[in-house]
């Protein structure tokens, strides 16, 4: 027995004491051990304060185990054993467990308190031997706090710390989180008769409220999109156009003397005319063509050449004629005189080319472009982190 089993009525508490008594008139040694009694009451609630073993408030109380999360207790303290606050239970097989509650509902006579309790203890079987609550209610606290009830922070932990909700868009009952409701009201969802909506971050980021985002709790965008829209088909249209015009052509060859090794073979005769003057020269032909002059010329074919001799017209004279024979003559010791001016010579040339055609409009078809595309994420890099709320 302890403090907890103190009433709040003093006549109440003349037998509560482990030791000793305070009823009326009892002896003074019982007198001496109650006060006794109580001071070491009193420093054994002060070794642990934080901690007060409630019960039912007034006088000693009996916890029923229902199952390994819930436990009863036989009258309405909904009051102090609120939602989110925390809980130290030693079980019925003596073991030390904490939690938080997660539920507190009264149906009379009972209140039934539901938990989750640290690191995924349960209640062991056996009557419980105490079961205390955090001496900091999670509702009016007296303790400062740095978040005020409505504000959101991130958190890296699968369990909630005391006085913390997921911001998960759930529904809480009005009465256990009351001012939590009176500061989101419907801003999150409408609620109900009994319940409100929490603000829904999960799988969201957040946006600062302003003019462009104006509406408190507002949501929209995507995490992946689609392209989309449509293509106007191109135009194709052209001017008439006609061909016209003249080309002129003028200009010569260019000069050009031909070489030696240019020019066609061939061979040239040389032929020399002599005449013979006087009259003292007698000729006598020999026969045919043959004749025989007097100034010791004697005619005839010679080795390398031939010989004819003719009588000029009207005259006495007699000429000869010598062809070299181009098998033994020599040429070069009779040339001939020069043929052709042996300079180069050119060709001009000329010419025109008119142009002319019919008139043409450009025509065809353009086809009109397609347009496909897939969706695209356009999440930027992340990391994964729980939002929640203090009640």
């Amino acid at each position: 027995m302890g403090i907890e089993n103190y009433n709040t009525t003093p006549a109440n508490n003349g037998s509560v004491l482990s030791t000793g008594s305070l009823v009326e008139g009892q002896a003074p040694s019982t007198l001496n051990d109650a006060m006794r009694q109580t001071l070491a009451d009193m420093r054994a609630f002060y070794n642990d304060p934080q901690w007060i073993e409630y019960g039912i408030g007034n006088g000693s109380t009996t916890y029923t185990r229902v199952n390994s999360t819930t436990v009863t207790i036989g009258a309405n303290v909904i009051n102090a054993y609120h939602v989110g606050r925390r809980v130290k239970i030693v079980d019925g097989t003596a073991t030390t467990i904490y939690g938080t509650i997660t539920s507190s509902t009264f149906n009379s006579p009972n209140t039934t308190i539901v938990m989750s309790f640290d690191g995924g203890a349960s209640i062991g079987s056996g009557t419980i031997t105490s079961f205390k609550i955090g001496a900091i209610s999670s509702t009016n606290t007296s303790a400062p706090t740095n978040v005020a009830s409505g504000g959101i922070i991130m958190w890296t932990a699968s369990s909630l710390p005391d006085g913390w909700l997921l911001a998960d868009g759930s529904l809480v009952n009005k009465t256990d989180y009351a001012t939590l409701f009176g500061i989101l009201g419907n801003s999150f969802g409408t609620a109900t008769s009994t319940q409100f909506y929490l603000p829904n971050l999960t799988d969201k980021f957040v946006i600062g409220k302003g003019s462009t985002y104006s509406t408190l709790g507002g949501t929209g965008g995507n995490s992946t999109i689609t392209p989309s829209g449509s293509n106007s088909a191109p135009t194709f249209s052209g001017s008439s156009s006609s061909v016209s015009g003249s080309v002129s052509l003028s200009g010569s060859t260019a000069s050009h003397t031909l070489t030696t090794s240019e020019i066609p073979s061939h061979s040239h005769y040389l032929f020399a005319d002599h005449s013979m003057e006087g009259n003292n020269q007698d000729w006598t032909r020999v026969s045919g063509n043959t004749w025989s002059g007097g100034d010791g010329h004697s005619a005839g074919k010679q080795k390398s050449a031939s010989v004819e001799y003719y009588q000029a017209s009207g005259s006495d004279d007699f000429k000869y004629r010598i062809g070299y024979d181009t098998n033994n003559a020599t040429p070069s010791s009779h040339p001939s005189s020069p043929t052709g001016s042996g300079s180069g010579h050119s060709h001009s040339l000329s010419g025109s080319l008119n142009l002319s055609g019919g008139t043409v409009t450009p025509s065809g078809t353009v086809s009109a472009p397609t347009f496909s595309g897939a969706s695209s994420n356009i999440i930027n890099p992340y990391i994964a982190l729980s939002y929640i709320i203090k009640t």
